[in-house]
């Protein structure tokens, strides 16, 4: 039981770990650094050892008992007799049909194991597109914090032309006072830009367990790939069942309610055990005071036949039927969920690359404003808050274009989680 495809897996070229080398580095070292997966290996070591105990119910058991008792005798015209015995004894017992019940508890032990190991490849896989996301979110707004750094730049320099302007009584007090303003608003605004990245960087962490520094250098081939990508895609319809995490999980605890289910109807009928034993014991010798040990060796079966047991095994499968019939309502409940999510996901996507392509469309033209307002304004022709509005105007059209694609790359990501990646090996 895995992940199917349905013919659809991300490019590794629109996946963010190409453009990002510490992302990359990240993503390699969450299995070993995370601490959400460090938990995970002890769920694992506590599932093997509860397989490893369940599969020993059907070995053989050998065990050594040693007793002793005291006789006191009331013999009929003799005086009280009294000696003391010890017993000691080798034995062994071997389950030989259970009807099923044994090899049902080491099944539910082994499928639990299995899906300790399979929720550790799902978490990863989830934690994988969680980390992505959050670094995602970071450029984003790493990048928004260089928009505020620059506006901040270029209202220093329009408050120091204005000053000199003023100075030459060409500008009201009313101007200056204003451009005294706008810097102080914008370091404001940085400054919440600022602790809003210490959050998430320090979110980063704390998913990944990566330390070190980050750094967004390679902005440049990300926005290459952000202006020149071709990111309209087809997404394939889903034919027959879907796979997903959740749904998974519960089919597996349907099989072991299945199982628990031919524990308890296993309870009221007959059992039979292989048994086998050496021992020691002592009897009287006939006329005589004293007693010979003897040596016995016994092999044969056991059948134990449990006839009433209160309603006991009746309630456990009542029980059993009820859990059964509550997993099988959430599987369906939990398609129809799944497929709403990636109905939604889908829509999504689509509405992200329209608004990929208008967000290029709106970057050319704010380039093409901004080179004539800058001439303009070179000039002399228009005041340096028109100067400024198209600065920003352009800005802003590139950072809502970055964030349109970091969403879109985002989504990608939980589309591919959702309808299926590769199928998954063994642990």
């Amino acid at each position: 039981m895995g992940f199917h495809t349905f013919g659809f897996i991300i490019p590794e070229s629109e996946r963010p770990e190409q453009f990002f080398p510490q992302l990359h580095e990240a993503l390699l070292g969450l299995e070993e650094n995370s601490p959400i997966l460090l938990s995970y290996e002890f769920d694992i070591e506590e599932a093997s050892a509860n397989h490893t105990a369940s599969l020993a119910e059907k070995g053989v058991r050998v065990g050594i008992s040693l007793y002793g008792n005291s006789i006191h005798e009331d013999r009929p015209g003799e005086n009280f007799y009294h000696r003391y015995r010890t017993f000691n004894q080798i034995y062994f017992r071997k389950p030989l049909y259970h009807w099923g019940a044994i090899h049902a508890q080491s099944e539910i032990a082994n499928l639990n194991k299995q899906k300790v190991k399979k929720d550790f490849i799902y978490r990863k896989r989830n934690l994988e597109g969680d980390t992505r996301a959050s670094f995602l979110k970071l450029v984003t707004l790493n990048y928004r914090i260089e928009l505020v750094r620059k506006q901040l730049k270029i209202a220093k320099e329009n408050l120091s032309n204005i000053e000199q302007r003023a100075s030459l009584g060409l500008s009201t007090n009313l101007s200056l006072e204003e451009a005294r303003i706008e810097p102080l608003r914008i370091e404001i605004h940085l400054s919440e830009l600022s602790t809003e990245k210490k959050k998430k960087e320090n979110q980063f962490v704390r998913l990944t367990g990566y330390e070190e520094k980050l750094s967004f250098l390679s902005m440049s081939d990300f926005w290459m790939f952000c202006l020149n990508h071709n990111f309209q895609k087809e997404y394939p319809t889903l034919i027959g069942g879907l796979s997903n995490t959740e749904l998974n999980s519960l089919k597996t605890l349907l099989e072991i309610e299945g199982n628990r289910l031919k524990i308890a109807d296993a309870e009221l009928k007959p059992k039979l055990n292989l048994m086998g034993s050496f021992f020691q014991d002592q009897v009287d010798v006939a006329a005589s005071e004293g007693a010979i040990d003897r040596n016995n060796f016994v092999v044969g079966v056991e059948a134990n036949w449990l006839l009433w047991d209160s309603h006991k095994s009746s309630a456990q499968k009542k029980a059993v039927l009820a859990r059964k019939r509550k997993i099988e309502q959430s599987i369906e409940q939990k398609n129809r969920e799944i497929r709403e999510f990636i109905d939604g996901l889908v829509q999504e996507l689509r509405a992200l690359e329209e608004r990929i392509y208008l967000g290029r469309d709106l970057i050319t033209l704010a380039e093409g404003r901004m080179d004539k307002s800058k001439l303009e304004f070179e000039m002399d022709r228009i005041s340096s808050k028109d100067y400024l509005s198209a600065q920003m105007s352009l800005d802003q059209a590139k950072l809502a274009n970055l964030e349109s694609i970091c969403r879109y790359l985002s989504l990608l990501d939980h589309y591919e989680k959702a309808v299926g990646s590769p199928e998954l090996g063994e642990l």
